[in-house]
């Protein structure tokens, strides 16, 4: 699915996967945002953020 994004803005050789060179914007939630109530999703914690490859929030758990 983030391909199809990537594609479709036309940045699909730089972004869009996690692979060498591309680049690593990654949100790491504390669950499964698909299985987790829409109700519940506001307050399910953000354990990690990468932008530009670069760790901009880590959770003291991790």
């Amino acid at each position: 699915m983030p391909l199809n994004a990537a594609r479709a803005a036309g940045e699909e050789h730089h972004a869009g996967r996690l692979a060498i060179g591309h680049r690593a914007d990654l949100t790491v939630l504390a669950d499964n945002p698909l299985t987790t109530p829409a109700t519940d999703l506001p307050d399910l914690p953000v354990l990690l953020t990468i932008l530009d490859g670069r760790p901009t929030h880590r959770d003291t758990s991790l």
